[in-house]
């Protein structure tokens, strides 16, 4: 840790903020170039300033408090940045990419202000502590924890394609075979369980905020759960009830090891195999159906509409038992990688949110991870 020196922000970086231009709606010519903003792309246009690798901080939003979305990010190759997001790069005795990791996992509430609008000016984030090694050392942190974040990158495109390869056969399909109401296609599951019942006994729970934020179950233990469960007791489809506006189907596969619940405001459709199973998938992503669920919902809140359980099973839907079973194979492929992509994302997300602090304080050496990180992302 000798060579490890807290400095500020801004003795580490070059502010590019005097280069910022904002482009009014109303200028901007559609193109190829990312237009940021505080939190990411906001639109494409037909011009660029910066090329090359930076690193965005916001400079106002609610995401400096709520830190959903991470304050910095690094941006490469051409693009444009409104006046919402401060651009720096590393001057020449450090590297971007570990002040990228480094301003991730550093506290910046005390140099933000404003109590209803959140700012974070350029004289505070150059304020701002950051403690790291020489540069060779922060660049060999930097790969490692790129390695991690390059192969969730990876694994994350996969799954955006083979979700869009999956809508693209349900939207073939539709036009080719008959209608049939979705309960002549499925079972749906109504069993339930009291998580009380459980006690501290860990289980996989299929939730909402689950849904939304990894596509994947929360492992915990039963007892934080509140209320009544439905019980996934084999591979399932998982269609949101709740505000179906919002397009929330979920492909739930329950490891056998561990007693899988999932939200009420799910209805949980089971089939007689794997392959009908991903049949009915094709048929519940069909946008005939997503329209109707709307149309369906009671409720007078527009954040509280739900469609009833026995109202869905009406909808008619394509009958995907017509499919060959070559068609329901390709389906149950692309959402077998799915899973599989998402569980492996789970895991490489743990381990790089484990190794972060642990490398930025020096606990740790890059060497002593290094191979093992290389093995994991081969």
């Amino acid at each position: 840790m000798s060579s490890w020196r807290t400095e500020p922000l801004g003795n580490r970086t070059i502010n590019l903020d005097r280069r910022r231009i904002p482009v009014r709606s109303r200028d901007r010519k559609a193109g190829p170039y990312p237009y940021y903003g505080a939190s990411g792309v906001v639109d494409h246009i037909d011009n660029y300033i910066f090329d090359g690798l930076h690193l965005l901080v916001a400079e106002d939003g609610e995401n400096l408090r709520s830190r959903k979305t991470p304050i910095a990010f690094l941006v490469t190759g051409q693009f444009w940045v409104n006046n919402h997001a401060h651009i720096i790069v590393a001057n020449d005795d450090n590297d971007t990419r570990y002040l990228a990791y480094a301003l991730e996992s550093a506290d910046v509430s005390g140099y933000i202000t404003g109590s209803t609008q959140p700012k974070l000016t350029q004289a505070a984030l150059a304020a701002v502590p950051i403690t790291a090694p020489d540069a060779t050392e922060q660049r060999a942190i930097a790969a490692v924890l790129g390695a991690l974040d390059d192969k969730i990158e990876s694994n994350q495109r996969a799954i955006s394609l083979a979700g869009q390869l999956l809508d693209a056969t349900s939207e073939k399909w539709a036009a080719l075979v008959p209608s049939v109401p979705l309960a002549d296609l499925v079972d749906a599951q109504r069993a339930t369980l009291s998580p009380a019942r459980l006690g501290d006994q860990v289980v996989d729970h299929y939730s909402l905020p689950a849904f939304d934020e990894k596509g994947w179950p929360d492992h915990v233990p039963a007892s934080s759960i509140m209320s009544n469960k439905l019980i996934v007791a084999r591979p399932s489809i998982l269609v949101s009830r709740l505000n179906p506006r919002f397009n929330r189907t979920w492909w739930a596969v329950p490891n056998v090891e561990v007693t899988a619940l999932a939200s009420t405001e799910f209805s949980c459709l089971e089939a007689v195999s794997r392959t009908e199973l991903a049949g009915v998938w094709l048929a519940v992503r069909d946008a005939d159906f997503r329209s109707e669920l709307v149309q369906r919902v009671t409720g007078t809140s527009g954040s509280h509409q739900r469609i009833r359980p026995d109202d869905m099973l009406t909808i008619k839907v394509p009958d995907t038992r017509r499919l060959s079973e070559h068609d329901k194979n390709y389906a149950l492929n692309l959402l077998d990688l799915i899973h599989v992509r998402r569980r492996e994302n789970v895991k490489l997300s743990a381990l790089r949110d484990a190794l972060l602090p642990e490398l930025l304080s020096g606990r740790i050496r890059v060497r002593q991870r290094q191979r093992a990180v290389e093995e994991i992302v081969a």
